[in-house]
């Protein structure tokens, strides 16, 4: 799938296994971004990670890339990745009480910071959204961190909204031990 965006330097394409190097690096800065936001949460990593056959980032992606419910877009730009949407397809469990959705379920988005607000992420995410349709998809979830400088504007923009939220209260072991 190549898309031309106002740019014609910059595609839109499905991933290959050829871009496993590229996705790795992509895929450390994502995660070093999230460290750095929420330090108590997340340990960086390696901004060289290792990403012969044999490991396990190696594989993950891999499997990934030739899963029929899992897809990675790649947007380029000088035939150089700048950033990746990882998908899948997923299916709510069956309960009596609820109504379940088949659903894409972005776990990935990235857009490295030099090309950040320049329309590529929507991109991404109208390509991850017409792909989970043709999957028999009726939405997309995602998860997010909330910190200052993270996504949330990005979502929202977009049209998504919270749907449910994870709330946490740090508790002292002190009051615990002096009751």
């Amino acid at each position: 799938m190549n898309s031309n965006m106002t740019d014609p330097k910059l595609i839109l394409r499905v991933a290959t296994l050829e871009d496993i190097e590229s996705l790795s690096r992509l895929y450390c800065e994502f995660h070093n971004f999230h460290a750095k936001s929420v330090p108590d949460r997340l340990l960086g990593i390696s901004e060289q990670p290792d990403i012969h056959e044999g490991t396990s980032l190696y594989h993950s992606l891999k499997k990934i890339i030739q899963s029929m419910d899992s897809e990675i877009f790649i947007a380029e730009a000088d035939h150089q990745a700048i950033g990746f949407a990882e998908i899948y397809i997923r299916q709510d469990e069956t309960n009596p009480l609820t109504v379940p959705y088949g659903y894409g379920y972005l776990q990935t988005l990235i857009i490295t910071k030099r090309y950040r607000l320049q329309g590529m992420g929507a991109q991404l995410m109208r390509a991850v959204e017409g792909w989970a349709k043709e999957k028999g998809a009726s939405e997309i979830r995602l998860d997010i961190w909330e910190f200052n400088e993270g996504p949330l504007p990005f979502y929202k923009q977009m049209g998504y909204r919270t749907m449910k939220r994870t709330m946490v209260c740090r508790i002292s072991m002190e009051n615990e031990s002096n009751g």
